[in-house]
C-alpha cells in the first residue's frame, strides 16, 4: 500500500489593492519626470555675462546674421514673439533706438521665439520694425542663451562680451545710457 500524503492546500495569493498598485507605479514616474525637468532647467542656465555665445540667424530679409562678424560693434539682441504682449509694448522703443543709434556703431537683431513665420511678419509690418530680425529655427539660439520667456534683451559690447541683460520688457530710457556708455569707450 502506498502512503499518500494529503495534498497541502496552497493559500491563494492576495490581490493587491488597485489604488496601492497605481501609487506604486506612479511614484517612479513622477521621480523620473522631476529629474528630467531639473536636468532641462540646469541645461537652460541663463547666460548673463562673459563672452556672448556666437550664433547665425537667417533674417526675414534673407541675410545671414553672424554674431562673431559684428566684433567692433555694439549688438542689441532682442528675443521676442508676435504673441507676446510685453514684446508689443516695447516695439516702439526698440524702433526709436534703432533710428537713433544705427549710424553710431550699433547693430540690432531681433530673434523670433517659438513663433509662426506669418504672424512674425505681420508683427514686423504692424510695428514697422526696421532692424534685422529672423526666426530661431529649432530654438537653437534661445536654448544657447537660456531664454525661457520673452522678451529678453542682451547688449553685447565691441569685444563680444555681454555688457547688459534685461529679462522682461526694456525701455529706451533703460537702454540709452548703456549704449551711450559703450559708444564712449
Amino acid at each position: 500500500m502506498t502512503d499518500m500524503a494529503p495534498a497541502l492546500k496552497q493559500p491563494m495569493p492576495r490581490r493587491m489593492n488597485p489604488v496601492v498598485m497605481a501609487i506604486i507605479m506612479i511614484i517612479p514616474l513622477f521621480v523620473v519626470l522631476g529629474l528630467g525637468l531639473a536636468l532641462i532647467e540646469a541645461n537652460r542656465a541663463q547666460i548673463t555675462n562673459g563672452p556672448a555665445p556666437d550664433f547665425q540667424l537667417k533674417t526675414y530679409d534673407g541675410e545671414d546674421f553672424i554674431l562673431s562678424q559684428q566684433l567692433g560693434k555694439i549688438v542689441v539682441i532682442n528675443f521676442w514673439a508676435s504673441w507676446c504682449g510685453p514684446c508689443r509694448s516695447e516695439a516702439a522703443d526698440l524702433n526709436a533706438l534703432w533710428d537713433e543709434y544705427r549710424g553710431r556703431g550699433v547693430v540690432m537683431i531681433g530673434v523670433g521665439y517659438l513663433d509662426n513665420e506669418d504672424k512674425a511678419l505681420d508683427f514686423i509690418k504692424e510695428f514697422g520694425v526696421q532692424y534685422l530680425t529672423g526666426h530661431d529655427a529649432g530654438s537653437l539660439i534661445t536654448r544657447t542663451y537660456g531664454v525661457s520667456k520673452v522678451p529678453e534683451t542682451y547688449v553685447i559690447d565691441q569685444l563680444g562680451n555681454i555688457a547688459y541683460y534685461v529679462p522682461g520688457t526694456i525701455t529706451a530710457d533703460q537702454l540709452r545710457p548703456v549704449l551711450d556708455r559703450l559708444i564712449a569707450q
